[in-house]
C-alpha cells in the first residue's frame, strides 16, 4: 500500500514539474520590432517571472548549468517547489531561502549528468528531503 502511494505522489509531482515552466510567450508580445528604438526599454523580469522558453520538461541538467542565467534557474526552483508543495496541499510560497536551497540541490545534483530532465532531478529531490514539504 506505501509503493501505491509513493507511486501516486511521484506521478502527480512528475506531472506538476512537468507543466512548471511550459509558458510561451506570445508572438505578439514578443516579436521582432522593427521600431524598437523608438519603445521604452523593457522592464527587467520580476523575481518569481522565468525568461527560459523551453519547457521544463525538454530542459536537461546541461541547459541548467550552461545555458540558464542566474534568474532563470532561480525562478525554475521557484517554479518546480511551489508546484510540487502545492500537490502536497501548501497554499503559500516558499520562503526565498529554501528557493535558493532548492536551487543549490538541483546544481549540484545536475552535476552528475548534463542529459538528466530537471523535472526528474526536482522531483527526486523533493521527495528525498522531506524538508522541503509543507
Amino acid at each position: 500500500m506505501h509503493a501505491r502511494a509513493s507511486l501516486i505522489t511521484i506521478a502527480l509531482l512528475a506531472a506538476t514539474l512537468t507543466a512548471c515552466g511550459s509558458n510561451e510567450r506570445s508572438s505578439s508580445a514578443y516579436g521582432a520590432d522593427s521600431n524598437a528604438a523608438t519603445h521604452a526599454e523593457s522592464p527587467a523580469p520580476g523575481k518569481y517571472d522565468q525568461t527560459w522558453e523551453t519547457p521544463y520538461s525538454d530542459t536537461t541538467c546541461g541547459d541548467y548549468g550552461t545555458d540558464m542565467n542566474a534568474h532563470e534557474r532561480w525562478a525554475m526552483a521557484a517554479d518546480m517547489l511551489l508546484g510540487a508543495r502545492k500537490a502536497d496541499g501548501a497554499t503559500g510560497l516558499p520562503a526565498d531561502s529554501e528557493v535558493t536551497r532548492f536551487q543549490e540541490d538541483m546544481a549540484t545534483a545536475c552535476q552528475g549528468s548534463s542529459q538528466l530532465e530537471v523535472t526528474e532531478v526536482g522531483a527526486t529531490i523533493y521527495l528525498l528531503d522531506h524538508s522541503y514539504a509543507p
